[in-house]
């Protein structure tokens, strides 16, 4: 074998201490970080796991409505009664885009108060 040079650096004692600590601390945040990766795992197997169970219970609950509106006798509204139906369904449809709108001029809104606090 060929004869290797060592080099040796010469390390005060306060910059070993400092580098064990910087060592220990970088241990300490990848611990942190497999601990939070394990969590997040557990928290979406979860998450997915209760999204089975609701799409499972959504489909009963179609499956259900369906035989519910085979059961239940077919009604036969008046004229007059359909009339005021439909003028409600245009009210409230007319309602929930005026809400709408208004929803999205409030995210608007905040969006800009967010840009003026950061430029000020």
């Amino acid at each position: 074998m060929k004869e290797q040079s060592l080099i040796h650096v010469k390390i005060d004692y306060d910059e070993a201490i400092q580098g064990k600590r910087d060592l220990l601390y970088a241990e300490k945040q990848f611990i942190g970080l497999l601990k939070t990766i394990k969590r997040y795992t557990l928290l979406r197997k979860e998450e997915l796991n209760t999204k089975l169970r609701l799409q499972k219970k959504m489909k009963e609950l179609k499956i259900n409505m369906g035989r519910l509106n085979e059961t239940l006798p077919k009604i036969k509204l008046p004229e007059i009664l359909k009339k005021e139906r439909e003028e409600f369904e245009e009210e409230s449809s007319s309602k929930a885009k005026k809400e709408k709108n208004n929803q999205d001029l409030e995210i608007q809104l905040r969006e800009i108060q967010e840009r003026l606090r950061r430029l000020g």
